[in-house]
């Protein structure tokens, strides 16, 4: 993070009239941007360090609601497929803000669905806004409320040493946004009855640990998990106890987790990493929710958690067709296969394993459990394949077409520099069809539900309009 890049993000609040809203804590102040109201850095919780959250209480006066709060502290991010944001929020441990866009005709006489965004990034990246997720288009093209949170990660969220940090601490902190979505958004002119969580990657699989959680029942009807890497859950309750004691250690003497600086912590994230054994995979995304940690179901008991809660959610889950492709960067042998026109078709055979194992079999099975146990469940597979890229279909190749616009991901190497103009067409139909969903449980009539027998339901190819 550049001071530079912070600076240039703070110094661009809501533009366009003001605009108050009365809710059951005290008026918020955003702002009225074209056919968009915008409220953003909406505290819903605070908390001390490796402390459960506590929900905001109520206030006197006119808050501000002009500009995102900051994310949880992290390392800087590179995945090398995405496109890199030119304003860079702040970072706070105390990071527990949401931020609101709904059409300008939103009221609460006239409900509109709501849509919460739980973003992804391995559980130690990321925020619920920024560029990157900038949900004007989805609000527009979808008239739908769209609503995306900020939760602890890494460290700060997921650390679980007895004694000192509390496990799942992010899990509760989702938990405290949702209750605070539940409690508020009417007055913002969105249906509490009708709460749709989306979340790609991690954020996905915390979409699912959600629906394990009985105390997340009342705070949403439907789901769309997308890409989410449900097959790195192996032997978590082991990870977990390494990574405690390998943070520790990575700490200077005299130096422990309570007394430590934002710095020192995310120095010791990194270090504590190294040396970790278990599932070879698992061990990719050490920092995640820990099974058998309230909220979060054991792994004996998620299964049967998820099956009873079935029949009362609809569910839209899928993966990309080379979802694992990225990750080949992190292994320098398999970076150059990528990378070269003659080796790469050997990596081919490698990623289809990989992404069926992480993200592929998981997810289908996942679908198989909940519509055998009642539920109404909806898949797909992204399919299009840009030209030009090594990477095809690969993770996150989704999320243009759900948010931002052209002045972001223009750049993104994934896309290849495909049209722009056939992306945004595109870009519409996905939209529309997330939307629809969310506002009454299937994506368009003509995408079929879960069946065993032809477990994909649905391959999105813009390239062959499928």
């Amino acid at each position: 993070m550049t001071d530079e890049a912070t600076e240039l993000y703070l110094r661009a609040p809501g533009a366009g009239p003001r605009v108050d809203v009365e809710t059951p804590n005290g008026t918020l102040r955003g702002s009225a941007e074209g056919d968009l109201l915008r409220f953003r850095g909406i505290r819903y919780a605070s908390a001390d360090r490796f402390a459960p959250p506590v929900a905001e209480p109520a206030w006197t006066g006119v808050r501000e609601a002009l500009v995102e709060g900051p994310t949880c502290p992290q390392p800087r991010f590179g995945m090398v497929i995405l496109a890199q944001p030119k304003r860079i929020p702040p970072m706070s441990e105390n990071c527990h803000f949401l931020n609101i866009t709904a059409p300008a005709d939103a009221t609460p006489d006239a409900p509109k669905p709501v849509m919460v965004w739980i973003h992804g990034g391995s559980y130690v990246n990321g925020s619920g806004g920024g560029e990157i997720y900038d949900p004007s288009r989805l609000v527009r093209n979808g008239d739908v409320i769209v609503v995306g949170i900020n939760y602890r990660l890494g460290v700060f969220g997921y650390l679980p040493l007895p004694g000192v940090a509390e496990a799942n601490l992010g899990v509760r902190d989702q938990l405290m946004a949702l209750q605070w979505v539940h409690d508020n958004i009417a007055s913002f002119g969105g249906d509490p009855e009708r709460v749709t969580l989306f979340g790609q990657s991690a954020g996905a699989d915390s979409i699912v640990q959600l629906l394990a959680m009985p105390e997340a029942d009342h705070l949403y009807t439907r789901v769309i998990v997308q890409s989410a890497p449900l097959g790195l859950d192996k032997g978590r309750e082991a990870i977990a106890e390494q990574l405690g004691r390998n943070v520790l250690a990575a700490l200077e003497p005299g130096v422990t987790p309570a007394t430590a600086t934002e710095e020192q912590l995310i120095a010791a994230q990194l270090e504590a990493t190294g040396g970790i054994t278990g599932d070879r995979l698992s061990v990719g995304m050490p920092y995640a929710p820990t099974p058998g940690v309230w909220p979060v179901a054991s792994t004996a008991d998620r299964s049967e958690r998820l099956a009873k809660r079935a029949a009362e959610v609809e569910v839209l889950i899928g993966y990309a067709r080379d979802d694992f492709t990225p990750f080949f960067e992190s292994v320098p042998a398999l970076r150059r296969a990528q990378e070269s026109a003659i080796l790469r078709p050997a990596t081919v055979p490698v990623a289809a394993e990989l992404t069926r194992r992480v993200f592929g079999a998981p997810a289908l099975a996942l679908a198989k459990l909940l519509a055998e146990s009642g539920g109404t469940v909806y898949t797909y597979r992204f399919d299009w394949r840009p030209k030009g890229t090594p990477w095809g279909a690969c993770h996150c190749i989704d999320l243009p077409f759900v948010w931002a616009d052209e002045r972001f991901w223009r750049g993104s190497p994934m896309l290849g520099g495909t049209a722009w103009s056939d992306l945004e067409a595109f870009g519409v139909v996905v939209q529309r069809q997330w939307a629809r969903f969310a506002r009454e449980g299937v994506p368009d009539a003509g995408w079929p539900t879960y069946e065993a027998k032809r477990p994909i339901g649905r391959r999105i190819d813009f390239a062959r309009r499928s």
